[in-house]
């Protein structure tokens, strides 16, 4: 049991460190990609935080959740291409928002009617972000 605890505090400290690592990526891609996979993180340890109740702390990850996917499609966006001729990475991370935007829906079922406005704000800016990279690849820009 006290193993088990010790690797959630560990991983629960590594997300931070995993933005890090992600914003210190030089090639826009590839920080894109950590981006998210740091934001797949962060939900799985916010689902840790509802089985002790740790609505604060959830806010918290929130917060770090909305910088990673952020710092994903401004990653994509600084890179200078034309997401209509070379949609690859826009499509993998437009892709990649949808699934955790359906974690966060499903997160929000598990939620108490009283904390799920929490997550209101949130769900509406990856959705916004999941339009952007759409409208990048119709479009072309």
């Amino acid at each position: 049991m006290t193993r088990l605890i010790a690797v959630v505090l560990f991983s629960m400290m590594a997300h931070g460190s995993d933005l890090a690592a992600a914003k210190a990526e030089p090639n826009l891609e590839r920080r894109s990609e950590k981006a998210l996979i740091a934001a797949g993180e962060i939900v799985t340890a916010m689902r840790t935080e509802l089985d002790r109740n740790g609505l604060e702390k959830i806010k918290e990850q929130l917060t770090e959740f909305q910088a990673a996917v952020d710092l994903s499609v401004d990653s994509l966006k600084a890179t200078g291409k034309n997401a209509r001729k070379s949609p690859k990475y826009f499509k993998r991370a437009e892709l990649r928002l949808r699934e955790l935007n359906r974690r966060l829906e499903t997160f929000r079922r598990d939620l108490s009617l009283d904390d799920r406005p929490v997550l209101d704000g949130v769900t509406e800016h990856v959705g916004k972000r999941i339009d952007e990279l759409v409208e990048a690849t119709l479009r072309g820009s």
